[in-house]
């Protein structure tokens, strides 16, 4: 079971994820204050596919594998979509509605894990609008990537199901 911290993340900390890329530190300092810190263990999931989430994760050490379930009846597949590590961000799904993530994280190595509700990420867009344009341009780019990963997966599972003769 995951440890929640109380201790901050650090404009550092901050500073080369992949959604807050272009952003100044003082902006980074806002987003910083909102900021808490969980640490899961080899093996446990940061977060299921399926569930609605409102907190958004950020891979700070470790490594992480995003996976999805497919399932195409009488078969259940899971495919490894990416494997991420520091500065990653992961359960985007806190940010683009209907909330629900399309995917798991599963911790592959002891894994901090930094943890931004959408609604406080929310507050500093109101306050910072350069900051919500920004970060939506960003997550864009994230999106499109593990959509392509997504895509290659699925191929290579099918042309394996066709070889197969399933």
């Amino acid at each position: 079971m995951a440890m929640r911290a109380v201790e901050r993340a650090s404009v550092r900390d901050l500073r080369d994820v992949d959604i807050f890329t272009r952003l100044a530190d003082s902006d980074l300092e806002e987003i910083a204050r909102y900021c808490e810190q969980d640490t899961y263990a080899a093996g446990e999931y940061c977060a299921l596919q399926g569930d609605t989430t409102e907190e958004l994760h950020i891979v700070k050490e470790g490594k992480v594998a995003v996976e999805m379930r497919i399932d195409v009846a009488p078969y259940t597949q899971t495919v490894n979509i990416a494997t991420l590590g520091r500065g990653k961000v992961v359960a985007w799904s806190a940010l683009v509605e209907p909330n629900i993530l399309t995917a798991s994280v599963k911790c592959l190595e002891r894994t901090q894990v930094i943890n931004i509700k959408a609604s406080h990420l929310q507050r500093v867009f109101k306050e910072r609008p350069w900051v919500e344009a920004t970060v939506m341009r960003n997550l864009a780019v994230v999106i499109s990537s593990r959509l392509r990963d997504s895509r290659a997966q699925l191929v290579s599972l099918i042309a394996e199901m066709i070889k197969q003769g399933k």
